[in-house]
C-alpha cells in the first residue's frame, strides 16, 4: 500500500482548518494555543525586533558597526552561514534513508526533517543578505555571476535546495504523488545537498593564500560535521516536540538515530585526528599550514577549538555503550554536546583563518560586535518563530496508518514484514500545553 492511497483521499476540513495548496493549515489551534505559548512567541518577537533596529543601525551607519576589519572581512554572519547549512544535512540526511534505504524506523520524522531542513538554509541565506550594505544589488551577482568564485556555487545550491526542501514538504504533507514522487524528489535533493556542502567547504578549501583552509579534507569534515550536527538537532527538536505533545514518535526511533550520530560523530573525529596528524608529522609538515593549526592549541582561539574536541570525544564516548544508549538523557546530553562543539569548530575555523595574512602577520582576535550578535540573534529567532507556528498549524505528525502500511508492506526489510510497534503516547499533562 503507498503513500497515495492515505493521503489523496482527503476528508473535508475540520473547524479552523483552511485548505490551501493542498494543506490543511490548523489555524484554529493557534486559537487555542496557552499562554506559555504566547509568551514564547512574544519572547521570538521581541529578539526579532531588536535584532531589527541593530540591522536599521548596520544600514544606516555601514559597516562600521561591525567588528570585521580588512583582515577579517568575513564574520558572525559567515559562520552562522557553514553552521545553519551544515545543520540543514541532518533532515536531508533522515528524509533520504526513509525514501532511498528503506528506514522506516525514521519515517515519523520525515515531515519534521525536510522542514527543518528548509527553514535551516533560510536562516543561512539571511545570514548573507544582513551582510550586505545595499541587498538590494544582490541581483546582479545572479545577473552577472563570476564562475571563479565559491560563492556562485554555494549561493545558488542553498537557494535550490531550500526551495526543493520545501517542494518535498509539500509533497509529504499533500501526498501527491505518492511514494514514486517522494522517492524521485529525494533523488534530486540529496545530491544538491552534497553539492551544497562541498561548495561551502570549497569556499575555504580553494583559497590557497590561508593554508590552513587550503587541503583537500576540508570538503569530507565539513560532510560528517554537518550530518553529525544536523542528525543532533533533529534529535533535540523531536524529543522537544514530543514533550510539547505535538509529535510521537517510538523509542526505537531515537536508538537507532543515537546510533547514526555515534558512527557519524567517530568518522568527522577521525578525520581531525588524520589532518592534524599529517600537518605537524616531521617529514609531511609545511610550515606555514603547521604555524596557523598550532594556533588552535596556543592562541586566544584555544578556547574554541579545545571544547570542539573534548565535546566531541564525549559525546561519542556517551552514546558507544549499547547499555546507556538508549537512555533520553544520554542521548539528548550527547546531541546538545555536538550541536554546540560544531557552532565553536565554525567559529574557530573562520576565524583562525584570518589569524594570520598570506604575509605572516599577526592579527588581534576577531569578536563579533554587539549588532553582529543582535542580527545574528534576528536570524536565529525567525527560524524559531517558523518552526513555532508549524508545530500548531501544519500536520507535521506522520498518520499511524501510514507508517503500519510501509512497516509491513512487502518487501520492507528485505521481504520479511515485521510486527509494528505502536507510537510511544505524548506526555498527557504536556499535550494542553502543546506548542
Amino acid at each position: 500500500m503507498r503513500m497515495a492511497e492515505h493521503a489523496t483521499v482527503a476528508a473535508p476540513p475540520r473547524p479552523g482548518v483552511v485548505r490551501f495548496i493542498g494543506i490543511d493549515w490548523d489555524f484554529g489551534a493557534l486559537k487555542s494555543a496557552s499562554p506559555r505559548y504566547w509568551a514564547f512567541v512574544s519572547l521570538l518577537a521581541s529578539l526579532f525586533l531588536l535584532g531589527l533596529m541593530a540591522y536599521a543601525t548596520f544600514m544606516t551607519r555601514g559597516g562600521e558597526v561591525f567588528a570585521m576589519r580588512d583582515d577579517y572581512p568575513w564574520g558572525l554572519w559567515f559562520t552562522n552561514y557553514m553552521y545553519y547549512v551544515g545543520l540543514s544535512a541532518g533532515g536531508l540526511i533522515v528524509y533520504a534513508s526513509v525514501h532511498l534505504f528503506g528506514a522506516e524506523q525514521f519515517r515519523p520524522l520525515s515531515r519534521l526533517a525536510v522542514l527543518m531542513a528548509g527553514v535551516l538554509v533560510l536562516m543561512a541565506l539571511l545570514g548573507i543578505i544582513t551582510d550586505m550594505e545595499r541587498p538590494w544589488r544582490a541581483a546582479w551577482m545572479l545577473l552577472t555571476p563570476n564562475p571563479n568564485s565559491p560563492f556562485v556555487y554555494t549561493g545558488s545550491a542553498a537557494n535550490i535546495y531550500m526551495l526543493i526542501c520545501f517542494a518535498d514538504l509539500w509533497v509529504l504533507l499533500t501526498g501527491k504523488g505518492g511514494e514514486k514522487l517522494a522517492h524521485r524528489m529525494t533523488l534530486i535533493a540529496l545530491p544538491f545537498a552534497i553539492y551544497l556542502h562541498t561548495t561551502t567547504a570549497f569556499v575555504l578549501a580553494l583559497n590557497k593564500s590561508r593554508e590552513l583552509w587550503n587541503t583537500a579534507v576540508m570538503v569530507p569534515i565539513f560532510l560528517t560535521s554537518a550530518t553529525a550536527s544536523g542528525i543532533a538537532l533533529l534529535m533535540i527538536v523531536a524529543y522537544l516536540m514530543q514533550r510539547l505533545g505535538v509529535m510521537r514518535f517510538k523509542p526505537s526511533m531515537f536508538r537507532s538515530l543515537s546510533t547514526l550520530l555515534a558512527t557519524v560523530i567517530i568518522i568527522d573525529l577521525f578525520l581531525i585526528a588524520v589532518e592534524i596528524l599529517s600537518v605537524f608529522w616531521p617529514t609531511s609538515s609545511h610550515p606555514g599550514h603547521a604555524a596557523r593549526l598550532a594556533l588552535f592549541f596556543e592562541s586566544p582561539y584555544g578556547w574554541t577549538f579545545i571544547p570542539v574536541l573534548l565535546l566531541g570525544a564525549g559525546a561519542f564516548a556517551l552514546l558507544a555503550p549499547r547499555r546507556t544508549r538508549h537512555l533520553p538523557a544520554i542521548q539528548l546530553t550527547a546531541a546538545t554536546m555536538y550541536v554546540l562543539a560544531i557552532f565553536l569548530k565554525r567559529y574557530a575555523l573562520m576565524a583562525m583563518g584570518f589569524a594570520i595574512d598570506p604575509l605572516g602577520q599577526f592579527a588581534p582576535p576577531y569578536t563579533p560586535s554587539l549588532v553582529e550578535v543582535l542580527i545574528a540573534v534576528m536570524i536565529l529567532s525567525i527560524g524559531l518563530l517558523i518552526m513555532t507556528a508549524a508545530a500548531k498549524v501544519l500536520p507535521l505528525q506522520v498518520p499511524e496508518e501510514e507508517i503500519l502500511a510501509h512497516a509491513t508492506a512487502p518487501g520492507h526489510l528485505h521481504g520479511h514484514a515485521s510486527a509494528p510497534v505502536p507510537l510511544e503516547p505524548a506526555p498527557a499533562p504536556a499535550a494542553p500545553e502543546a506548542g
